[in-house]
């Protein structure tokens, strides 16, 4: 027998062995509908953590070590895909709190920062034709849209080298604001100086410490004054106020502009590729049928595979986690922030949503939007 002829008979008993396993699936699938109706005749929790410690061990037992720990993993997705089918059974699944769509409101876009920071720039960037208010904090931003004063904010909420912004992830929560849509930004650092310096003239520079940071290599081996700001708009502002040839900022081109500065040097950064992700927030949800993008957050119980049992809903609906991120509710609790590819409107994501709700000890949609990047 060829290895092809071999290959092709392993692959036959292999199907033969797999519907076997589908029709025994079937069979346990049944009974998990029947247990179902027992519970709530008894008024009986669907999830029993010590019952199903003991199937977990019952399966394993004398099972060859090689296999044990790939039994144990089965035998807890059954677990889960049974408890899944016995909230179905009784109705337990149902109802995602999450508002229909609004109306765009008008009003003025609100941001954190000063004119020529990288969250003005992504906020002309997604409204374009809109009127533009500074905020000190984004505790300040997300005030102004809860209070009605904006009709939305712009915040960042995800660097592609540092990580999450997690005040962003917390603010989401205490302010009960929406997610409504997204843009990343390059950003592209720039050497900015008064109109005709040079280089040369440089003696000092300006920067957020991550501006300064993320020109390292640029900055090596110049023998020049770095000094911290609070960002880099404000410290195109200062050189700007200085009006001095001797002063330095690394910012943005969009701050050049602002402050009537020149670029001496573009893209002196690093990490070419270096992009922060800034979400739009408002008051009440806004999407369409062209939103493909779902955001939701939860905390799970505190024991093995509970994380596992909430995700395994998404998987079986077939929406792809494009990220996850935690963050500590207390010294044993975590609260989770999941995007998904999908759109609240259809059928196969919502029951993936209330099925998720059901694994977890609290569940929220934060919004349903469209992911765009920056034209330019």
């Amino acid at each position: 027998m060829t290895p092809k002829e071999e290959l092709q008979a392993l692959r036959g008993e292999v199907d033969i062995v797999t519907a076997d396993i589908v029709n025994l699936f079937k069979k346990r699938q049944k009974l998990a509908t029947d247990i179902a109706r027992v519970k709530s005749s008894g008024n009986l929790a669907v999830t029993d953590l010590a019952r199903e410690q003991i199937v977990v061990e019952s399966a394993v037992a004398g099972i060859e070590a090689e296999y044990r720990a790939e039994a144990a993993a089965l035998t807890r997705t059954l677990i889960s895909l049974s408890k899944l089918r016995q909230y179905e059974s009784l109705e337990l699944t149902a109802g995602i709190d999450f508002p229909a769509s609004a109306a765009p409101p008008d009003g003025a876009v609100a941001y954190q920062g000063v004119p020529g920071a990288w969250s003005e720039h992504a906020a002309s960037r997604l409204f374009p034709s809109r009127e533009l208010t500074a905020c000190e904090y984004f505790d300040d931003v997300f005030n102004s849209v809860q209070t009605g004063r904006a009709a939305f904010g712009v915040v960042p909420i995800e660097n592609s080298r540092t990580g999450a912004i997690g005040e962003v992830y917390d603010l989401l929560r205490r302010h009960a604001c929406y997610i409504t849509g997204q843009m990343w930004i390059s950003v592209a650092q720039c050497l900015l100086g008064v109109r005709g310096a040079s280089i040369a003239d440089v003696r000092e520079v300006f920067s957020h410490p991550e501006g300064l940071s993320q020109c390292k290599r640029f900055l090596k081996n110049r023998s020049w004054d770095l000094t911290d700001v609070r960002n880099t708009a404000v410290a195109a502002q200062l050189v700007a106020e200085r009006g001095n040839a001797k002063y330095a900022a690394i910012g943005s081109r969009r701050a050049a502009e602002v402050y009537g500065l020149d670029v001496l040097q573009p893209d002196i950064a690093d990490d070419t590729k270096n992009r922060t992700r800034f979400i739009v927030i408002a008051a009440q949800p806004i999407y369409d049928d062209t939103s493909d993008v779902i955001s939701v957050t939860f905390s799970t119980a505190h024991r093995s595979g509970a994380l596992v049992d909430t995700l395994q809903a998404f998987s079986l609906a077939n929406l792809n986690l494009t990220r996850i991120e935690s963050r500590p509710v207390s010294r044993d609790k975590y609260r989770f922030f999941v995007d998904l590819t999908g759109n609240i409107a259809d059928a196969n994501a919502r029951d993936a949503l209330r099925q998720a709700a059901a694994q977890s000890d609290y569940f929220e949609v934060l919004g349903c939007y469209r992911e765009s990047e920056e034209n330019a």
